[in-house]
């Protein structure tokens, strides 16, 4: 192997170690922000910003993607609302029950399928919630 051949090989490992590095930050970084309450207010902006990173994996089906992109454009439209101090239950059910099912999409990594579920968990635990939590 030149030496030419063994830079391009280097640079492609560092490369793969890195973005390895970068998607392991971007889980640590997500749990760091569900620390405590903080993220109430936030919830679904927040799982947007989740299904942006899996959606750009590429990992997902055509279906699967035109699923998460409906679910983004519905976390929008209920951020939007819950900014306002309007609960939308039915697109709140809608969304749990596209979470779970992407959750369930044995083509996306294991890590992006646990992200899916706790979303999932975690929307459905603010729907319980949400009458307290924001306001007190």
């Amino acid at each position: 192997m030149g030496l030419k051949q063994l830079a391009k090989v280097s640079l492609l490992f560092l490369a793969s170690v890195g973005f390895g590095v970068a998607g392991q930050d971007w889980y640590h970084n997500r749990d760091e922000y569900y620390r405590g309450e903080h993220w109430h207010a936030h919830v679904f902006a927040r799982v947007h910003d989740d299904l942006d990173h899996i959606y750009t994996a590429g990992a997902a089906s055509e279906k699967e993607q035109n699923r998460i992109q409906r679910t983004k454009e519905e976390l929008t439209g209920l951020q939007a609302k819950l900014d306002q101090g309007v609960w939308d239950n039915g697109t709140v059910n809608d969304v749990i029950d596209s979470l779970r099912k992407s959750a369930n999409d044995e083509r996306l990594g294991p890590q992006d399928r646990q992200v899916l579920a706790d979303d999932a968990a975690r929307i459905h635990d603010f729907q319980r919630n949400h009458n307290q939590w924001l306001h007190h």
